[in-house]
């Protein structure tokens, strides 16, 4: 039998928050909660050093959906949905490089370029021929355009001639951000511990019981829910599912004849330049079905497929080699606008970012907040 010392169990004990997940949606509702009433102790809890999840395993985009991608979320849900999404991505990113800064972020503006190969001329024709519509869709928030048709010749990509260019993304070191979150957290009295996996929690009208993998209580006020693609491991009837993104890099290139981000297949693709590498991801929707998953390994199929993607359209007569490798569980749903809100009194949820918890994760961390002083429900 397990037993814990009188230390241990003072260090959780008198808590007003246990927020599972030390990802960035989970740092930063924790920091957001600790500024909304400084007199209260938050605690994260986390299974995993560093958050394990999709914090520390994405590509470095600050994106908010290609031209493509934005259509794909209209015929999926709705035209407000849809916006509405886009929104939260676009405000998401201003507020985290307000709160953080470029610098500390390594935030390069380099925009973010769609591309079709010689296969998509009808998608390009669609993507393409939808801009002014999109564009007028999206002026309240970029009324400079937030989508332009742009020249590819320049990158030496095997693509069409023309792609279209989204002027307000770009690129940044996903450690710089996560490290950043992270101190700030706890330089605002947050308590982070890992290794600390929570398996369920017993909710009575005074307090919630968190229940832990090593046996030992915690006692809270409010729980908050932020594990994002491992939901369902703690609440199954949530609609949010795992969905697996495989992540590539290359060995050093002796130049990339390009720099920033892209996007291809709907946002299905992604790469972008790191240094003097390439570092590419996604293809997903090769098989859906096997990619909802929690298992964090990487397969050979993807591997191969996107080794390919590069040697014949991102770098044409090239030969690459993959020297890192790693998966990432994302939070997806048909609809992707991220759920937030009360699932019972004392219960809160943060969670399905739909694969854009960079973007998400400041406006999810403060609209936590207003459904904290609100009482909204989901």
């Amino acid at each position: 039998m397990t037993t814990f010392s009188y230390w241990e169990q003072q260090c959780l004990d008198s808590v007003d928050w246990v927020v599972v997940g030390a990802g960035l949606v989970g740092l930063q509702s924790a920091r957001c909660l600790k500024e909304f009433n400084p007199k209260s102790r938050v605690l994260v809890l986390d299974a995993h050093a560093m958050g394990n999840a999709a914090s520390l395993r994405n590509a470095g985009f600050a994106c908010f959906g290609s031209a493509g991608e934005l259509l794909d979320e209209i015929q999926r849900t709705s035209e407000a949905e849809a916006v509405s999404l886009y929104e939260k991505r676009f405000f998401g990113i201003q507020r985290l490089l307000q709160r953080y800064g470029s610098h500390q972020l390594g935030f390069e503006a380099t925009g973010g370029m769609e591309v079709f190969s010689a296969a998509d001329v009808a998608e390009s024709d669609r993507v393409i021929g939808s801009l002014p519509y999109l564009n007028q869709l999206l002026e309240p928030l970029q009324p400079g355009g937030a989508f332009a048709v742009c020249d590819t010749r320049p990158t030496g990509m095997k693509v069409l001639d023309q792609g279209v260019m989204a002027p307000a993304e770009g690129g940044l070191q996903t450690h710089l951000l996560y490290q950043t979150v992270r101190q700030d957290a706890l330089a605002h009295g947050v308590e982070i511990y890992e290794g600390m996996r929570v398996l369920g929690w017993v909710e009575s009208t005074s307090a919630v019981e968190v229940q832990l993998e090593n046996g030992m209580p915690i006692k809270a006020q409010r729980l908050l829910v932020c594990t994002n693609g491992f939901t369902k491991q703690l609440m199954p009837a949530v609609a949010v599912s795992p969905a697996r993104g495989q992540v590539f890099v290359t060995s050093p290139l002796p130049e990339l004849p390009f720099q920033g981000i892209f996007h291809a297949n709907q946002g299905y693709i992604y790469f972008r330049s790191l240094g003097n590498r390439l570092l590419i991801g996604g293809a997903r929707n090769l098989d859906f079905a096997g990619e909802e998953t929690f298992d964090m390994s990487v397969t050979s199929a993807f591997e191969q497929h996107l080794k390919a993607y590069v040697e014949t359209v991102v770098l044409p007569g090239s030969e690459v080699d993959f020297t890192h490798r790693w998966s990432g569980i994302m939070g997806m749903d048909n609809n992707r606008n991220p759920l937030i809100g009360w699932h019972s009194d004392r219960v809160c949820l943060a969670v399905r970012m739909g694969g854009m918890g960079v973007a998400l994760s400041s406006w999810v961390a403060e609209e936590v907040v207003r459904v904290v002083k609100g009482d909204i429900g989901i």
